[in-house]
């Protein structure tokens, strides 16, 4: 396993570099967008098997959502190495001073986002899981924190500029939240019931 992450993230790692030199040399606004949407759709790839199996509980049986599952560290990791380009061409297009605090405030949700994102990339690994034990599953529930800054990320940064694929991030957003939150419900109903 640890062998097969390795290469992931050497695969990823390549992917990284050839969009940063792409985006050099073409305009990188656009293809900054573009990363960030299919970071957002490999994020709702990871989170969809667990959401799903506790909202419908029939889809345990179903192929696609069970193949999610299997591959759920590793749409993770990608939606994180995705997210990281995204913010990465974002800097050099704004030219941001990462040395001003300002910087912090004003793209909170981005930064946030991407340094849970980050913990959660470091520690997915079976080596983490044997030794965080307990603890590993509470680190990685932060991930549903993400959820709820994405679709303010996306209005707040995108508000004035839209492009067409800024209506559909919002929506696969805020259809995320829903599910989520109608996941938590449920699972409170079950816990009231037992």
């Amino acid at each position: 396993m640890r062998k097969q992450v390795l290469i992931y993230l050497a695969i990823y790692a390549c992917i990284y570099a050839i969009a940063l030199v792409t985006a050099l040399l073409t305009k990188p606004t656009f293809f900054s967008n573009i990363l960030g949407f299919v970071a957002i759709l490999n994020y709702i790839c990871s989170l969809a098997p667990g959401i799903f199996r506790i909202i419908l509980p029939g889809s345990r049986k179903n192929k696609f959502l069970n193949y999610l599952l299997k591959h759920r560290r590793f749409l993770g990791v990608s939606a994180f190495l995705l997210a990281l380009n995204h913010g990465a061409l974002q800097i050099i297009k704004r030219q941001l001073n990462l040395l001003d605090p300002i910087t912090y405030l004003h793209y909170f949700q981005g930064f946030s986002m991407l340094t849970i994102l980050t913990l959660l990339a470091i520690t997915s690994s079976d080596e983490s899981v044997k030794s965080f034990k307990r603890n590993w599953k509470k680190l990685h529930q932060l991930t549903y924190l993400i959820i709820f800054l994405l679709p303010w990320h996306i209005v707040d940064k995108m508000s004035g500029h839209w492009t067409f694929i800024t209506p559909i991030s919002v929506l696969l957003s805020l259809l995320l939240v829903t599910l989520f939150l109608i996941r938590k419900h449920k699972e409170s109903l079950n816990i009231s019931s037992a």
